[in-house]
């Protein structure tokens, strides 16, 4: 090398290596606080985090990192719920519309919101993810959660669809099924609400869950000694309100098979829809104590019927009747045979 060119190799060498070591070592320690607010995040600790990604976003100008810290910001945000949370992530999007975080910033947030029973928020986040380019973990995870948000509001179809592309799957095929069961339950759908009840037995966390439903499926089907059977072996685990379904269940069941002792027992424990007893359920209690000869029980129920113009008010002032000349009261008696016909 000539001499001259060697001098101004080494002038180059001179003034631009310190200014290339500085710039070097100020992304190498941004790149530190970088990991660092990474570290705080994946510790839930959102505040500092997002205080430390705000602080990279000023004093670094690579697109890159300008770009991640905006997705981390935007995800503390939704997670601090502070105002302005959701415009965050919207203006991520908008701004870095290459970056491949787009479609997880929107997983995320749909997460987020999943986990805190917040569904109709997470329903709209799942609706903007792009589900053909999740993995096979996340899109598991992302069927389940949105089949179960559109569950949550009463979506049947959209729910059931969602739920049978995971009804396969280990870690969501059980629960999934159970729920395809309730969907099938709750549309008189008794035979594959059974099927898919069945396969979930042997699960204990859906043991108690379906005993009501079963127990009333059998019923509606006229399996009334199933009906009593499951009924009975889920009322130690019940209380309030389901213990009254139960008890209705059971009463009525044992009713049909004229069982009427037996009936009497659970139709007293019944409490009514919102309750409210209706003329069938008066109708029935005061008929069971009719065939125990308890006529004064039996017409103090049949006298709570109001509006006697169905078929059910006609047989009960009709008993009624009857049990008031069991009982010596026959102008009473005159009067309710006059009512029935």
């Amino acid at each position: 090398m000539k001499p001259i060119k060697f001098f101004f190799f080494l002038y180059f060498i001179s003034q631009f290596s310190p200014l290339h070591a500085q710039q070097t070592a100020v992304y190498t320690h941004k790149n530190k606080e970088f990991d660092k607010a990474i570290e705080l995040y994946n510790n839930k600790q959102y505040l500092s985090a997002q205080i430390i990604f705000n602080k990279i976003t000023h004093e670094v100008s690579d697109s890159e990192i300008q770009s991640d810290c905006a997705y981390y910001i935007a995800n503390c945000a939704i997670r601090l719920n502070q105002t302005g949370a959701e415009q965050l992530v919207e203006d991520f999007v908008e701004k870095y519309p290459t970056s491949s975080k787009q479609n997880q910033a929107f997983l995320e947030v749909a997460h987020y919101y999943f986990d805190q029973s917040n569904y109709p928020q997470a329903l709209k986040y799942f609706d903007k993810v792009d589900e053909r380019i999740l993995t096979n973990l996340e899109r598991e995870k992302f069927n389940f959660q949105k089949g179960y948000a559109h569950f949550n509001a009463k979506n049947t179809k959209e729910a059931t669809a969602y739920f049978n592309k995971v009804v396969n799957s280990k870690e969501f095929g059980n629960q999934a099924k159970y729920y395809l069961g309730y969907l099938a339950y709750e549309t008189d759908d008794y035979k594959k609400a059974n099927d898919y009840f069945d396969k979930v037995s042997d699960q204990d966390r859906y043991k108690e869950k379906m005993g009501y439903f079963q127990a009333d499926m059998n019923f509606k089907l006229g399996n009334f000694q199933k009906a009593i059977d499951l009924g009975l072996e889920q009322m130690s685990k019940y209380k309030g309100l389901d213990i009254s379904e139960l008890s209705k269940i059971i009463g009525e069941s044992y009713f049909n098979l004229k069982q009427y002792d037996k009936a009497i027992e659970y139709l007293v424990n019944y409490k009514g829809k919102k309750g409210k007893w209706n003329n069938t359920d008066f109708y029935q209690l005061g008929y069971a104590y009719y065939q125990q000869k308890d006529y004064e029980n039996a017409i103090l129920q049949f006298n709570k019927i109001i509006d006697g113009n169905d078929a059910v008010a006609q047989n009960a002032y009709y008993h009624l009747a009857e049990c008031y000349l069991n009982t010596d009261k026959k102008n009473q008696a005159l009067t309710a045979f006059k009512t029935a016909s």
